[in-house]
């Protein structure tokens, strides 16, 4: 029996979903991606300017940090308190292959604050 023509069928057939499967995969790793250097970025720049924090250009030293390290500063939110300093970013990511589904973009959005400990916390 030649049975090559229902190997080309199921092949058609299921070609779509792990078509799909893949771009969900590479959607999901993009995001992680982006969120890891966000955080990582936010944890850097918080710990190496806290000492700075009562000077007039702290904010300004900020901002340009996270432009240096390609964060988008828009949505840039910085509270510089007497006993702590909390910085909260959010931004969207265009999607790769989320526009299959209807998604266009993802919000990425990290909090992050530091105490007169250098305690640096995630909210």
């Amino acid at each position: 029996m030649n049975r090559h023509g229902q190997t080309l069928i199921v092949f058609i057939l299921l070609l779509p979903l792990l078509l799909l499967l893949l771009a969900f995969v590479v959607d999901t790793g993009t995001i992680l991606n982006e969120k890891t250097r966000l955080n990582s970025t936010l944890r850097t720049i918080l710990r190496t300017t806290y000492k700075e924090k009562e000077n007039a250009s702290f904010d300004d030293k900020i901002i340009s940090l996270l432009e240096e390290n390609e964060i988008p500063t828009y949505n840039l939110q910085i509270e510089n308190k007497k006993d702590f300093v909390r910085i909260k970013v959010q931004y969207e990511k265009e999607s790769i292959f989320g526009n299959i589904i209807g998604i266009k973009s993802y919000a990425i959005k990290s909090v992050f604050y530091i105490n007169n400990e250098l305690k640096i916390e995630k909210e």
